[in-house]
This record gives structure tokens, C-alpha cells and sequence, in this order.
């Protein structure tokens, strides 16, 4: 499932490309790609390591908006889903927060 996933979203980013031709539409339509943690500006993953340590990834992506670089990034614990990004900042922002349903445990 990963695997189909993955190629999925490289087809997107392939395909996004070519259909590039350098008309002003196309340069308002943000380049997206999936990263590695060791890939986010030191910075940014001080903060992760530092203020999130007890979660983990579960998604991880960079926004390119006409030079504009933002980066969204989800983490979990047992507890709860944490939604981060930078919109076009030096520092994380929480977009949203979701709290499990432990019921079940």
C-alpha cells in the first residue's frame, strides 16, 4: 500500500514537470514533494527534535509557491495527532491538533 502510494505521488510530481510550460498559471500552482525529516532546514528540526521527541512522523512535505517554501509536517503519539506547518515563516505553527479516541485500550 505504501509502495502504491509513494509511486502515485512521484507520478503526480513527474507529471506536474512536464505540464509545465512557463505560462504565469502554471507558476502560481505550488510545487509539493515528500521529505525525510534530515532534509527540513535545521531550524525547524531542532524544534521536532526538541518539543516533539515523544512522537513520530507520519507525513512530511515541502510547498514550493513562487520561491515560497513551506513545510507541513504530521506527527502522532498514542494520544494524539499533531498537524504543524510554517507558512512561509522561520517557525512551526500547529495547524490542528486531534485527539485519539482511547476507548478501545
Amino acid at each position: 500500500m505504501k509502495t502504491t502510494i509513494l509511486f502515485f505521488v512521484l507520478s503526480l510530481g513527474i507529471a506536474q514537470v512536464k505540464a509545465s510550460d512557463g505560462s504565469k498559471e502554471r507558476e502560481k500552482s505550488p510545487a509539493v514533494r515528500n521529505i525525510l525529516s534530515n532534509q527540513l532546514p535545521s531550524r525547524l528540526l531542532t524544534v521536532i527534535k526538541k518539543n516533539y521527541k515523544d512522537y513520530w512522523i507520519t507525513d512530511l512535505y515541502k510547498e514550493n509557491v513562487n520561491v515560497k517554501i513551506s513545510y507541513y509536517i504530521t506527527l502522532e503519539n498514542p494520544d494524539q495527532t499533531v498537524r504543524l506547518n510554517t507558512t512561509h515563516s522561520t517557525n512551526w505553527a500547529v495547524a490542528r491538533v486531534v485527539v485519539k479516541d482511547n476507548a478501545a485500550r
